[in-house]
């Protein structure tokens, strides 16, 4: 999400006419109050550009209203487990007993400030996307450039070519939380109809890819003048 910057300066005296350029009374008033609008109307803009507008730098108040806005909340339900399935607690029957030092497990998510930023901008280009698969890795490693969620990894897409898509992740530390937020609210860029799928790798494939390891540094082929 790329957004032109805006100059949000005002210049009072420009509406002072010639004939008027000897009423000094009248040039200080029209001057201390483009000192007013220099410190309050200008830099209110800033900061509204800033902490709302722009979703790379926008505080947790411009967070709710782009979650307005896409509706996109910034929390997610998770499902409850199966019936039998281990609790983790603090029963001594529990998964986690004499483990953690928390409470039981809540029934939603909730992401940092930086996660909800990904999440909302991931959906912002979900709905101005087509699907098409260069543009879908050229946003993706856009949105990691200018994200710090402490993934060490890269994301991409590959065609499956039977109405599937696959979403591979490099490193295995992207962040739990936000993953599952992901897929719960469907914000993943796709063509209709196409079904997507999910690859997790704690290792590079070695291989020619441009996400593989070896591109680019193989010597198997030498050429001969």
């Amino acid at each position: 999400m790329r957004i032109a910057r805006f100059d949000h300066s005002v210049n009072l005296l420009q509406a002072i006419l010639w004939m008027y350029d000897g009423a000094t009374n009248l040039k200080s008033i029209i001057e201390q109050k483009q000192a007013w609008y220099d410190q309050n109307q200008k830099e209110f803009w800033i900061s509204w550009y800033n902490n709302v507008f722009n979703l790379l730098t926008a505080d947790a108040f411009g967070i709710t209203v782009w979650s307005r806005i896409l509706n996109i909340p910034v929390y997610s339900n998770v499902s409850p487990a199966p019936s039998g399935a281990p609790v983790w607690g603090f029963g001594v029957y529990n998964k986690n007993f004499g483990h953690g030092n928390f409470s039981p497990t809540s029934p939603t998510i909730v992401l940092t400030l930086e996660e909800q930023r990904f999440l909302l901008r991931l959906k912002y280009f979900q709905l101005c996307s087509n699907g098409a698969i260069p543009a879908v890795n050229d946003f993706l490693n856009y949105l990691l450039s200018t994200s710090d969620i402490d993934y060490s990894g890269t994301i991409y897409v590959l065609d499956g070519l039977d109405m599937s898509i696959t979403y591979v992740f490099t490193a295995p530390n992207f962040p739990e939380k936000l993953l599952k937020a992901i897929k719960n609210l469907d914000v993943l860029p796709r063509c209709s109809g196409v079904r997507i799928k999910y690859a997790a790798s704690s290792k590079f494939v070695f291989g020619f890819g441009p996400y593989n390891k070896n591109f680019g540094n193989g010597n198997f082929i030498q050429t001969v003048s």
